[in-house]
């Protein structure tokens, strides 16, 4: 029996990053996309509908606290669990927990890290569904 690739949508503008976390998502396994700003990250998420959104809180144009507001009022991604990834300091990634993120990782950030958060807001989210 095959499982499905959870669909991770990288929401961030540099373009580094973006391919770099993209590329190590895609061969660890995940079905990974990307997106270079809030509006084209919203606009994608709700295309593709994935199982999680990894979304950098200084984006221009809509940033990610607008994504995040965004998303937590959209009935068809309200319940896909975000992670937030950002160079600003602890105080500001903790403050995104109560705007709906589910989760945040401070840069520089461990590849290791990411893919636990990952498995881990996966688990949390797929058990929720089942009740």
């Amino acid at each position: 029996m095959t499982t499905t690739p959870i669909k991770v949508l990288v929401i961030e503008d540099d373009e580094y990053s973006r391919d770099a976390l993209a590329h190590l998502l895609c061969a660890e396994g995940y079905d990974a996309e990307s997106a270079t700003d809030g509006e084209s990250g919203y606009t994608r998420a709700r295309e593709i509908k994935p199982d999680i959104i990894v979304l950098d809180l200084s984006l221009p144009g809509i940033d990610g606290k607008q994504v995040i507001n965004m998303v937590r009022h959209d009935d068809i991604l309200k319940s896909v669990p975000i992670l937030v990834i950002t160079g600003q300091d602890d105080s500001v990634a903790k403050a995104t927990l109560n705007l709906g993120a589910d989760a945040y990782l401070t840069k520089p950030i461990e590849f290791d890290d990411l893919t636990i958060a990952i498995s881990n807001l996966n688990k949390q989210s797929s058990a929720a569904i089942l009740r």
